[in-house]
């Protein structure tokens, strides 16, 4: 499977749905906002074979501004950054609206 196939799916979506989308085509962010449900760090990682998604961790203090956590997500296959995008999706459409 090649990484950028899955990489430029997962960008074609977060376009479609109107997200921001910043950074290379390796490591780059996808997201509404950093508070909200929608903010991802995908990382095509070349030693372990498959694209990671890393979910935004909101800070503990005003220090702490927050930052993308551990991998929660390993995209294998065209099946799983297909369910990866539909998690975004969701995400967005039941996400707290905040002011």
């Amino acid at each position: 499977m090649n990484m950028q196939n899955l990489v430029k799916l997962i960008k074609n979506v977060a376009d479609e749905q109107g997200y921001s989308v910043t950074g290379g085509d390796v490591k780059f962010q996808v997201f509404i906002d950093k508070y909200h449900a929608v903010a991802f760090q995908i990382w095509a990682n070349s030693s372990s074979g498959y694209v990671q998604a890393h979910q935004w961790e909101e800070g503990n203090d005003v220090e702490d501004e927050g930052k993308y956590g551990r991998g929660v997500y390993s995209l294998r296959n065209y099946s799983d950054a297909v369910q990866f995008c539909n998690i975004m999706i969701s995400s967005a459409a039941i996400r707290a609206k905040r002011v």
